[in-house]
């Protein structure tokens, strides 16, 4: 299981602008199979799984 800080060393943001307009931030990793993962992003109305390609082509970063 990876780190918040690991995670945002492999590109992931701390926070964004994601679903709906609403802010979210980096809490947790979801595990994949073959090592891969998703990050975990706490919205105001409960966590959600969004991956890297997701997060650079619809999301606007806040903090990286």
């Amino acid at each position: 299981m990876k780190s918040v800080e690991e995670m945002r060393k492999d590109g992931y943001p701390l926070k964004i602008i994601g679903n709906g307009g609403y802010p979210a931030i980096l809490v947790d990793c979801q595990l994949l199979f073959d090592g891969d993962y998703m990050g975990i992003y706490r919205y105001p109305g409960g966590d959600c799984c969004h991956d890297l390609v997701e997060i650079k082509a619809h999301f606007q970063v806040l903090e990286q």
